[in-house]
Order: structure tokens, then C-alpha cells, then sequence
């Protein structure tokens, strides 16, 4: 069929001026293969646009081979845009030329040109290009609720906390603080004498007073002595520190937490400046194999080359110096000395030489008088360590699970016959207490918790009332039977204040969840919490991170 420029019994219109602004009309490409390109299928549309044959002549005339945008070609995605681009439309109809010897993108175009009721624009349109908006709706939901989070954060934690690593800490963790920052600051206001008047508060009372204004989480948070990785400052021990208000921190080599006397000394100032109540900053400096100071200071001698001088004043000058290290980075609390007595060939304490002697009274006299020196500023305070003994342990609880199946006689006479003698001389302010299993007291737990061992013989038989700690729950001692949940309450049913181990938000939440179930099983008393809490309250008045409110 012949195109026409009208249809029968219509009068025809004049042909559109070329440069009259008006919407051009498309009909999408695959219409065409439905059969519409019959023009009786459309005769009033054809009438409105005139002879699409002479409205092409006269575009082509005026109209640039590059006229056709990249835009335009999207249109109709059979038409590929280098066809379009390259050639300069011809005007010529399917019976001019036969179709084998058409160019595909050309004969598309023509097809297009002659059966269609409307021309395709070969002009730029003149409308102005609307993008559609680039982000969805639940990307916009989520921008828009995160900023509100920011904002809400922004009041209740004020500008100066905010801005740092402990306001963005908040925000990314998608929790709320547990703590209040300024805990103490205003508790001492609240107690705080009048006109001058000196206090009348005890350190007992004070302390009491404390722990009546604290939270079940806030407790609990004390309760934990977290470790990390890294040198800095970093947003997951921001979120540890200020929103659970975790009451100690263990710096060690290992986790990279020790680059320069600088870095050290400004990540220990930091985490003060944000704790709730001051941190008990800890590190295990035994010197030796166990020197987590070598990168940044001169190696100290290990405790079996202190021994070796049988003299005790070089133990306690040992101490001293440790002491004056420490203190300088803001380091409150060495693990050490180790108490454990070199009875076996085969035990760590005896292949990386850390201890003091081979006979329980050695032990007393050398490691007493390194604990001497080391708390004699009192500045610093030594941690006894690794209870109930792994002088006579062949193997490594951090790796194992190890047993030892002495008498309790035998334990009584080498074994503990430190501890006893050194508790009993009042200077011992915490013990630690590791993970191997005393087969002839209790077969089912491993000692670090058994209340049979930490309450029956350190609370109960030798009458220790400091502070007493777990070796690192994350040991595969305790990991390998234990989840975190099920060991942090075990360890304070048997009666230990600080647990060691967590490194992560995640991992101390899953502690403290494992304490509060016990608390409401019924394991644990609210009494029992608030025991361990006096005593690391006391530790930290000891210290003098606890002073008295004064006018």
C-alpha cells in the first residue's frame, strides 16, 4: 500500500512548521511487529501530523547528520547508536529498494518514517531533561533516620563528647550508653561538704554511697577488664569504655597496643577521660620472655634471673623500677609476680623462666620483696598470680586443658604455701586465678570456676578479702567447654570480681547477658554483685583513684 498524505474524506492539513514547539508522539518500536504499522489502523493521527513523507524531506534539509543524540537513539533500543550516528539518513521507501540489500538500522528507520502515524524527531527536543530522583525510598528512610539518630545523640551526649570517637562510637554501635560519664563528678558534688566544713565521709561510706546511685549494667560493667587490638583510641574500645563503663583494660604486645612511650601514654590518658568511674589499667610486665614494654623501653630481667641473685633487695628494686614505667604511661596494675613455684621440668612457668624460686620459701622472700618495691609509691599495684598453681602443671591452659591431681596436702605445703604467707603479711591487693582442673577437689570445673577453690580456699581457708581475677576467659581452657555467657557466670558464682577476656562490644554483651540470666535464675544475688564491686571500688580508693570529696 501506497502512503498517502491524507485519508479519504478528511481534508488535509498544511504541513508543521519546522520550528513549532509542540511534544513529539512516539509509538515504541515492538509496535511495529504487532502489526501497527498499517495506517488504517490510526487515520486521525495521521491527520493531525500531516504527509510524514514531506515533513521528512523537509527535516532532512535542514536538519545535520548529528541530530540524532544519543538520547534519541535510547528510544528504540533496536536501533544501535553507531548506525545512527555514522550515516546520513536517505529518504527511499521499501519498494524502492529491496530489503536484503537495506542496512538493518536503516531499514528500521524508514520503516519507522513511512508506516508510523508520526515522524520521529530529528531536531533536539527543547523540553528540559528531568532525572529521575537517583536514590530509592529505603535509602532515603535510612539516610533520614540515621540523621535524626545523629542529632537526638548530639543533645544527650553535648557538643565537646560528641565530637570524637566516643560520639561517633554511639552512633555507629546503634546503642544507647548504659553510663553516665560524669558519674562521679556528680556523686562527689552531691556529697560534697558545706562552708568549708571537712568531710565526714568514711572511705567505706563513700564507696557505699557509689554503688546505691549505680545501675545493675553499670555494676556489672566494672566487673569486666576487656582487652583490644590496636594503638588507638579506637570506636569499639570507645563503645566498651563509655557506654558498659568497663572498670579495667589490659594493655598487651600481642593486640598491637604498644607503639611508643607517646602512644601509650596518650591511649591510657583517653580511656580515663571517658571511663565513668577511673579504669584499673593493667599489663602483665614479669620481664623476661613476658617484657610487654621491650619495644619502647630497656629489657627487664625475668624473675628467674632476679632469684638467681638471691639477694631481695634486687627483687625489690626490680619492683621500684617497674613501678616508676608503668606509672608514667598510666598504667595502675601489674600482673605480676608470679607466686607459682618451679617444681617441674616441663610446666611454662619453668621453660620461659617466670619464677622466683624452686621452694615455696624462696618464692615468699624474693616475689614478696619484688611486690614490696613495686607498690611502695603506691602508685602501682602487683596482681599474685597463677592460682592455684601451675608450678606442677605440664601444659599450657592457654592452649589446653590441663589437670593436675595432687593431694590438697601436697598443694597446702608447696603450691600455696605462698599465697598463705604473703596474704598474711597485708600487702596483696589482687590474686588471678587460672584454668586448670585440681582432680582431688572438684572433678567437674576447672578452678577459675569452682566456688570450691576461689570462695572455699582463697576467701575461706586463707581468708583473702581483695580483689580476685580470672586469667583470660578466651583461653582455649575455657573456650573449648564453655560459651562466653556460661564461663562469666561461672567465674562469679565462684566468687571472682574482674573477668578477663572480652575484646569487642559483641563479646562483652554476650558476657553480661550470661550474668544477668543467672541473676534471674536465681544463681546470682544482686548481694553477690554488689561484693564484687566493693572491692574494685576500694582497690581504686587505694590507688587514689577514688579521693574523697573535699570542699
Amino acid at each position: 500500500m501506497e502512503p498517502t498524505n491524507s485519508w479519504p474524506g478528511k481534508q488535509q492539513k498544511p504541513l508543521v512548521h519546522l520550528n513549532r514547539r509542540r511534544k513529539p508522539q512516539f509509538k515504541p518500536a515492538f509496535h511495529l511487529a504487532m502489526g501497527d504499522s498499517d495506517p488504517q489502523t490510526a487515520p486521525e493521527d495521521d491527520q493531525k501530523v500531516g504527509n510524514p513523507t514531506t515533513e521528512k524531506s523537509a527535516l532532512q534539509e535542514m536538519t545535520p547528520s548529528h541530530a540524532f543524540t544519543e538520547r534519541e537513539t535510547q528510544k528504540s533500543p533496536t536501533v544501535p547508536l553507531q548506525s545512527v550516528v555514522s550515516q546520513q539518513p536517505q529518504i527511499h521507501t521499501n519498494q524502492s529498494l529491496s530489503q536484503s540489500a537495506l542496512d538493518p538500522a536503516q531499514t528500521i528507520l524508514d520503516t519507522i518514517d513511512t508506516q508510523t502515524t508520526h515522524a520521529l524527531p530529528l531536531l533536539p527536543q527543547t523540553e528540559p531533561f528531568q532525572k529521575p530522583w537517583p536514590m530509592s525510598r529505603g535509602k532515603a528512610f535510612f539516610l533520614i533516620s540515621l540523621l535524626c539518630l545523629i542529632v537526638l545523640q548530639f543533645f544527650s551526649t553535648g557538643a565537646n563528647d560528641f565530637i570524637g570517637p566516643r560520639g561517633w562510637g554511639i552512633v555507629l554501635s546503634g546503642t544507647q550508653e548504659n553510663t553516665d560519664k560524669n558519674l562521679i563528678k556528680k556523686i562527689t558534688q552531691q556529697l560534697q561538704p558545706q562552708n568549708g566544713t571537712p568531710t565526714t565521709l568514711t572511705p567505706q561510706q563513700y564507696i557505699d554511697q557509689i554503688i546505691s546511685r549505680m545501675s545493675l549494667d553499670q555494676k556489672l560493667g566494672q566487673m569486666m577488664l576487656i582487652q583490644f587490638i590496636g594503638p588507638d583510641y579506637s570506636l569499639d574500645l570507645n563503645a566498651m569504655i563509655s557506654q558498659y563503663g568497663v572498670g579495667a583494660a589490659l594493655i598487651f604486645t600481642a593486640n598491637q597496643n604498644v607503639a611508643s612511650k607517646t602512644q601509650l601514654t596518650n591511649l591510657t590518658r583517653q580511656m580515663q577521660q571517658n571511663a565513668p568511674i577511673p579504669m584499673l589499667l593493667a599489663i602483665d610486665q614479669e620481664g623476661g620472655k613476658v617484657d610487654r614494654l621491650v619495644t619502647i623501653d630497656d629489657p627487664r630481667p625475668s624473675a628467674a634471673k632476679i632469684a638467681a641473685t638471691g639477694d631481695p633487695e634486687q627483687a625489690k628494686a626490680a619492683g621500684m623500677q617497674d613501678a616508676q614505667d608503668l606509672s608514667q604511661y598510666g598504667l595502675n596494675v601489674n600482673l605480676a609476680p608470679v607466686v607459682d613455684v618451679d617444681t617441674s621440668n616441663a610446666s611454662i612457668i619453668h621453660t620461659e623462666y617466670r619464677a622466683f624460686g624452686k621452694t615455696a620459701d624462696e618464692v615468699t622472700q624474693m616475689a614478696g620483696a619484688y611486690l614490696n618495691g613495686l607498690q611502695q609509691s603506691g602508685k602501682v599495684f602487683g596482681t599474685l598470680k597463677h592460682f592455684p598453681g601451675l608450678g606442677h602443671v605440664n601444659g599450657d591452659p592457654h592452649r589446653q586443658i590441663t589437670h593436675l591431681s595432687l593431694s590438697p596436702d601436697t598443694l597446702q605445703q608447696v603450691d600455696w604455701a605462698p599465697y598463705r604467707n604473703l596474704i598474711q603479711q597485708g600487702n596483696v591487693h589482687a590474686i588471678m586465678v587460672t584454668h586448670e582442673f585440681l582432680t582431688q577437689i572438684d572433678t567437674q570445673l576447672p578452678s577459675s570456676l569452682s566456688s570450691k577453690i576461689v570462695q572455699g580456699i582463697l576467701r575461706d581457708q586463707m581468708g583473702f578479702k581483695g580483689v580476685i581475677m580470672t586469667d583470660s576467659l578466651t583461653m582455649d581452657g575455657i573456650t573449648n567447654l564453655y560459651t562466653p555467657g556460661q564461663a562469666a557466670a561461672l567465674a562469679i558464682e565462684a566468687g571472682s570480681d574482674l573477668l578477663m577476656g572480652a575484646s569487642s562490644p559483641t563479646a562483652l554483651q554476650q558476657m553480661i547477658d550470661g550474668i544477668k540470666d543467672a541473676i534471674n535464675a536465681g544463681t546470682i544475688s544482686q548481694q553477690r554483685i554488689d561484693e564484687s564491686v566493693r572491692r574494685l571500688l576500694q582497690m581504686k580508693y587505694d590507688l587514689g583513684l577514688l579521693p574523697l570529696p573535699r570542699q
